[in-house]
């Protein structure tokens, strides 16, 4: 196969070196492309007359060095470059100089490319492990429904579909079916979009991940990263600071890499991810909450007690999900007739709260009769969560305020 290794870089002399050392230790490299954006601010010559000059001195492989005469920005120099590569190669590999590659990048790499290549419902290849608990299928890798691009590959006529379109976002919210894999591996994206649309944000990878869901395709990904991502150390443009949290293939471990045969999404896949691409709406949660402080004011007003109406639907034994002021009001309002047994949260930072235990979702009792869900606007991603048994006892705060209003207009 025909595959243009490409890397794309700016002004992080030190970072792009430590990726090509990274790169030189994977057989097979000859050749490689390395696209240099341009100036964009004069504080930054320094650092970007280094790295010039760091591909310069490459002299282990043959390099294809474009620098741009002026600075496209991430995105336009990422799809332009691409676009590039393809324009004699099948297939393309992408580093970025923030990611240093395993010694078996390229094997993994060209594997994947290779066995994949006629399979056209696969459309991305990631080196980078995602940070959640995946079954494990007995090779090195599994589908899922979501690009990566720290490290990765796709082939030409998968990626001639991709479009930096704005109104994909809509129609893929207004199709049942896809709006079914957005939800789970999406919705995140739709942050960076908003973003792109504002200007605060400068993205490719979310319009390339939206073309895949659009597409209804499939992507693989490693159990063991072999992509170390050194860029969250806040020299990046476009990376903060922050703790990279993968789990990452050991560089003594060079074992061949195994890929599935049957392409499929990885088993539990829904509990798995529920949470990793959550993004909610500012607009609907707020609008929520505001609509609960409005009825719990209201309860107030009449003297109602939610305690009372949890009683008459024979729950005695209850959690609430999430802590806070709401959460604090509804302690108070409960009797002694109704035992509150823990406070779930997705990612605990404390073990107790009001002397009441504070547990994970995964922790919730079998015998409990009731979970009180304060962020009501996410019942979707957290019944993806959860077990079946449990599901039928998940309500949402508002429909239980709604109840109790509902219960005493009857009365």
């Amino acid at each position: 196969m025909n595959i243009g290794i490409t890397i794309f870089a700016y002004n992080r002399s030190k970072h792009l070196q430590r990726v090509l050392d990274g790169l030189r230790k994977n057989e097979g490299v000859s050749k490689i492309y390395v696209f240099q954006d341009g100036l964009k601010r004069e504080e930054h010559r320094q650092e970007w007359e280094k790295t010039k000059q760091v591909i310069q001195n490459i002299k282990w492989c043959e390099v294809v060095y474009k620098q741009s005469s002026y600075n496209k920005g991430l995105a336009t120099s990422i799809i332009s470059g691409i676009n590039v590569v393809f324009a004699d190669h099948n297939a393309v590999v992408v580093l970025e100089d923030d990611c240093v590659p395993h010694p078996q990048f390229m094997e993994y790499m060209t594997k994947a490319l290779e066995k994949y290549e006629a399979y056209k419902e696969v459309y991305h290849i990631s080196a980078t492990s995602e940070p959640v608990d995946v079954v494990a299928n007995g090779t090195d890798a599994y589908f899922l429904g979501r690009i990566n691009s720290y490290g990765w590959g796709t082939w030409k006529d998968r990626w001639v579909q991709f479009s930096r379109d704005y109104k994909m976002l809509g129609r893929v919210k207004t199709d049942a079916a896809l709006n079914e894999r957005f939800n789970l591996w999406g919705q995140d994206l739709e942050a960076h979009i908003l973003g792109d649309i504002y200007g605060t944000t400068d993205t490719w990878a979310a319009f390339w991940a939206l073309t895949v869901i659009m597409k209804k395709g499939y992507c693989i990904s490693p159990y063991e990263s072999l992509i170390d991502n050194i860029g969250f150390d806040g020299s990046g443009v476009h990376c903060g600071v922050s703790e990279n949290k993968l789990k990452l293939r050991a560089i003594e471990k060079q074992t061949e890499m195994i890929l599935p045969d049957k392409i499929e999404f990885v088993k539990d896949y829904r509990k798995s991810f529920a949470i990793h691409h959550l993004w909610t709406n500012p607009a609907v949660r707020d609008k929520y909450y505001k609509n609960v402080a409005i009825d719990m004011l209201e309860l107030q007003y009449r003297n109602i007690k939610i305690a009372h109406i949890i009683k008459a639907m024979g729950s005695t034994d209850i959690c609430i999900w999430g802590k806070g002021r709401i959460c604090d009001y509804l302690i108070r309002d409960l009797d002694e007739e109704i035992n509150l047994r823990a406070i779930v949260e997705t990612t605990p930072n404390t073990t107790m709260y009001q002397d009441i235990p504070v547990i994970q979702y995964e922790d919730i009792p079998q015998d409990i009769s009731l979970v009180i869900v304060i962020p009501g606007y996410d019942l979707v991603r957290i019944q993806n969560m959860i077990s079946e048994e449990l599901k039928c006892k998940l309500i949402p705060l508002d429909k239980l305020i709604c109840a109790c209003l509902t219960n005493i207009s009857k009365g």
